[in-house]
Formats: C-alpha cells, structure tokens, sequence
C-alpha cells in the first residue's frame, strides 16, 4: 500500500519557508554578539563587515548588513521550503529528517555562498583596509574604547581560519532550526488538510 501526499501549494511553501528562515536567523542573532564578545570584536562586527563589503558609511553598517543577513535567511528558507515541500526525497516527513536536511542545506550555503564572498570579497576587503593598522589592544579594557577600523580589520585578517571554521557550525546551526521549522510547518499542513 503505497501512501500518497499531496503537494503544497507554492504560496504554502513560500510562507512557510519565510517563517522557518527568519526564526533561524533570529535564533542565531545571540551567538552572533556571543562570538562577538569571545573574539573581543566590537557588538554586530559580522553586521558591519557584511555592510561595509556593500559599500556602505559607517553609520550604516551595522544596519544594513543585519537587513542583508536577515533577507538572505528569508531566501535561503524559501528555496529550502519549497524544494522540500516539491522533492519527495527531500520532503521533511519527520523531525528526524528536518534535523537532517536542514543542516545538510546550511552546509550547502556556507560551501556555496560563505565560502566565495568570505575568500572572494571579504578578506581582500579586509586586508585592503588593515595595511595601515597600528597594533590594537584587543584586552577587554581596549574593546571599550573606540577601535579604528583598520585595526579591526586587522584583528579579523588574523581570525580568519577561526572565522571559516565558526561559519561552518554556525550555518550547521541555522540548518537545525531551519530544518525543525520547516518540520513544524509541513507538519501543520498536513494536520490542516
């Protein structure tokens, strides 16, 4: 006897897929000040980095690489959602299987879309901007007071490989949330009708 699914409508799958990414990015925004702190960087330095790669003041930053950070999520939730909710191999028929697909997904992204702008457009960025650094105190006293730009820059160049390494748990992380909601959603469809 073989059970036969119905497949959800594409709008389902898209707001679905807004939910699960936006809570897994918010899930992840904590560990993201949290690393700040254990890497004595200034609060929302991975904001500021994604906004300063856009070109941005920096007054801005902050801001628009947070809005970046959370639009990507959303789109990242609603490919996942929607292959998901289309792919029968794929479809998230328990938490088990969210569990492993959504990591697998965040796997996928950190190989296919952290890797390239991290070594493509960030660190040359990055070390660009550090070559007239002066030697930052990076105590937590020293992370207090204003640090130049070039000297974070620089401090960031140097914490590269812990940076790649980081970004892998972090979207391995971001997958289990996304991966669990996406769970919670196909399985109120199903309760739904």
């Amino acid at each position: 006897m073989q059970s036969t699914r119905k497949v959800a409508p594409i709008r389902d799958s898209v707001k679905s897929g807004i939910v699960a990414g936006q809570a897994a990015a918010w899930a992840i925004f904590g560990v993201f000040l949290a690393i700040d702190s254990a890497l004595l960087t200034p609060p929302g330095t991975f904001y500021k980095v994604i906004g300063m790669a856009l070109g941005q003041g920096p007054a801005t930053d902050v801001y628009v690489g947070f809005v970046m950070h959370m639009v990507t999520a959303t789109v990242i939730g609603i490919i996942y959602m929607t292959i998901s909710d289309r792919v029968r191999a794929l479809y998230i028929s328990s938490v088990f299987k969210g569990l492993a697909t959504g990591p697998m997904t965040g796997a996928v992204v950190w190989a296919v879309l952290f890797l390239p702008l991290h070594f493509g457009v960030i660190l040359p960025m990055l070390q660009a901007m550090a070559q007239g650094a002066t030697s930052a105190d990076f105590t937590i006293a020293g992370q207090l007071a204003e640090i130049s730009s070039a000297q974070l820059a620089a401090r960031l160049v140097e914490l590269s490989g812990t940076i790649v390494a980081g970004a892998l748990a972090m979207h391995i992380l971001f997958g289990c949330v996304l991966g669990f909601l996406g769970r919670l959603g196909t399985s109120s469809r199903e309760l739904l009708g």
